[in-house]
């Protein structure tokens, strides 16, 4: 994230109105969303998405005019710059990637001054007018849209006050309840939600018979870019992005091993990974599809990029380039490869010839040359060379291509310009749309022979269930989905509560007890020798056990126990050392994370670095004394804050030990 480049201090001199037109003029010169060019617009362009071509835009259209899909009537005066200054200025302190949510919040603002007879001014808000504005959204919106904009309008009321622009009585919050997440794994409600995440069976039959069965382009395209979706749980604007070079051979300690180069988003890296062995077939068919279907949409772009004034002709055409004069018969050869559509081309022409270019006297029997790759130069996507929402990726090199309607059943496909395959070209193909699904057009149903529709996100889902059930690390699974942190995979934890007993079901059937250390060998502790330790209460934790009083007060530390200097490990524990092991591991990932996020700048990433840092100290302090030849098994050691080991064992006292590391060194 870039630096702020806003800052506002209202002046003690000024009134409330005026600081408040002094906070606009700064907005209104900023770069920030490109508000110097485009202030005083009520239709705001912010470039494009990833993965689409269709521009992202903000519209300051009213409350009534966004239910109807109108750009009119806008917010009322003077609310409306106010509203575009306060975007500008969240966006540059707090940017989000759609603006969604943030303008319905001042519609809704908007609205309620409507509702009681206020007049649009910033000045006149106020806790009835806050509250009004919540009270809209929550009547028409569902409890999870109204939540995010409630939240919205809280932010803007803490900025506002802290700027002097209104006076509360009294901090406002918005007072709605955080809707349920419905991650339980035995309700009703979170089996039924768990299921619509998750694609079906017959859903996922279809999807491998179509794979393999498809010739027709459209559908080898979109069987092809779903099986890539299955081989890893990526996103569909990252499997969109994929270039043609995509596939990586492994070296060294990947040898033998097939990985693909993803490209990331919401904040991670592009990266590599390698494939599980089973999915290297699936992959390197799909892509190989993908090449050779994409070819000549490929040629296209190639030759576009090399000669960007210059329009394509195919080889068969060629010819014609020197006409001065082409006809009907000539212009269908040259776009769709048909000389038997004239009236298409006459259609055509009219809508795309501009009357400086033609006579209207030859309308009816063609064009000049330059006329038509005028025109069709200008159906280049607007970003070229570059993919729509991808700036670093020239559509040469994209895999993502088609020829221009080729994805159309009921157009004719252009053999001289292409276009780039966006996230509605495959999820209308799901079923998302009034058009044929490729379900339907392979005769596929769910089993009781409702129409399968597919959202591409559950494959991602899918994917996620299945490596929980696999028994992956948090931190394994949050690099296999391209997350930066690992709280993220709860979300996408589909298992269901027998699948989770199911391991320790599986242990008991095939006697697990067999392999725990007879109680005939065990040293138990007594419970004075128990007392003798210090101890009076005590529980287990992943790592040992804590000697937390909790009839006394609950957990100070929210179960962060390996920062906690109550808790004690016990030495020669396997399972305990083993949980301490992988914490290692996720904490060097999330360490890593965290310090790339620093010097990307992101807000609060400082105080995750000295919070791994911290964390991945402790736990090597405890890893020293776990690898000490001279600490005996069955010694309890506690760590206190500063990290020096406190370590117990049966024939010695307690006794302080200074641990001395370096890491943090290292880690800087």
């Amino acid at each position: 994230m870039n630096l702020s480049t806003l800052l506002f201090t209202q002046n003690p001199e000024l009134s409330p109105a005026d600081n408040i037109d002094a906070f606009v003029d700064l907005c209104r010169y900023s770069d920030v969303l490109s508000a110097r060019a485009q202030f005083d617009c009520d239709t705001w362009e912010l470039g494009y998405f990833k993965g689409q071509n269709k521009i992202n835009r903000v519209i300051f259209s009213s409350m009534e005019a966004s239910q109807l899909s109108l750009p009119q009537p806008v917010i009322q005066s003077p609310f409306l710059e106010f509203a575009k200054a306060i975007l500008i200025y969240l966006h540059d302190r707090r940017p989000v990637v759609s603006q969604s949510i943030r303008i319905a919040a001042l519609r809704f603002l908007d609205a309620a001054f409507r509702q009681r007879g206020k007049e649009s001014r910033p000045t006149q808000v106020s806790e009835e007018i806050l509250d009004t504005a919540v009270e809209l959204a929550t009547s028409q919106l569902g409890a999870g849209a109204s939540y995010r904009v409630a939240g919205q309008l809280e932010l803007i009321a803490d900025f506002m006050c802290s700027k002097e622009f209104i006076v509360l009585n009294q901090r406002w919050n918005h007072g709605l309840k955080k809707p349920n997440e419905r991650n339980s794994r035995i309700s009703k409600e979170s089996i039924k939600a768990r299921e619509e995440k998750l694609p079906s069976q017959a859903a996922l039959r279809a999807l491998g018979h179509i794979f393999d069965q498809s010739t027709r382009p459209m559908d080898v395209l979109v069987s092809s870019f779903t099986a890539l979706m299955l081989c890893a749980p990526e996103r569909i604007n990252e499997v969109l992005r994929l270039t043609r070079n995509c596939i990586v051979f492994g070296e060294g300690r990947f040898n033998d091993k097939l990985g693909i180069r993803w490209p990331g988003s919401k904040g991670a890296s592009d990266t590599t990974k390698w494939l599980p062995s089973d999915m290297v077939p699936v992959a390197k068919r799909a892509i190989s599809k993908l090449l050779s279907v994409t070819d000549p949409a490929h040629r296209i772009a190639l030759w576009y990029t090399n000669n960007p004034r210059s329009l394509f002709l195919d080889s068969d055409v060629e010819y014609l380039r020197d006409r001065s004069f082409l006809s009907l018969k000539e212009i269908g050869l040259i776009l769709w490869g048909d000389e038997s559509k004239e009236s298409s081309v006459r259609t055509w022409l009219a809508s795309n010839v501009t009357k400086s270019d033609f006579n209207h006297m030859d309308l009816s029997r063609g064009c000049s040359f330059n006329a038509l790759q005028k025109a069709v130069l200008a159906l280049l996507p607007a970003t070229f060379p570059y993919v729509p929402g991808a700036p670093g990726l020239l559509c040469k090199d994209a895999l993502g291509l088609m020829r221009l309607n080729e994805s159309h059943s009921d157009k004719a496909t252009f053999s001289c310009m292409f276009y780039c395959i966006d996230t509605a070209i495959i999820t209308n193909a799901y079923g998302r749309s009034d058009r044929e699904s490729i379900f339907e057009r392979f005769d596929y149903t769910e089993d009781d022979g409702a129409p399968i529709r597919l959202k591409s996100h559950s494959l991602r889902h899918y994917l996620n269930m299945l490596a929980h059930a696999g028994g992956l690390t948090s931190a394994e699974i949050a690099i296999f989905s391209g997350r930066k942190e690992t709280s993220q995979n709860r979300a996408y934890d589909h298992m269901t509560s027998n699948e989770v007993q199911a391991p320790v079901s599986k242990a008991i059937k095939e006697g697990f007890t067999a392999n725990l250390v007879p109680a005939s060998v065990r040293k138990l502790v007594t419970r004075s020798e128990f007392t003798s330790l210090g101890v009076a209460v005590a529980h287990t934790t992943d790592f040992g056990w804590c000697t937390h009083n909790f009839a006394s007060d609950p957990c100070q530390m929210y179960r962060d126990c390996i920062n906690c200097e109550e808790q004690v490990c016990v030495k020669g524990e396997g399972q305990k050392e083993a949980n301490l092991r992988s914490l290692k591991v996720e904490t060097e990932y999330l360490l890593n994370r965290a310090q790339l996020a620093l010097s990307d700048q992101d807000y609060g990433a400082d105080t995750w670095v000295k919070h791994q840092t911290k964390t991945l100290e402790r736990v090597d302090s405890l890893l020293a004394i776990f690898d000490n030849q001279d600490v005996p098994d069955g010694a309890a050691i506690r760590l206190n804050v500063e990290n020096a080991a406190l370590i117990t064992n049966a024939d010695a006292k307690a006794s302080s030990v200074a641990m001395k590391f370096e890491r943090r060194d290292r880690l800087k």
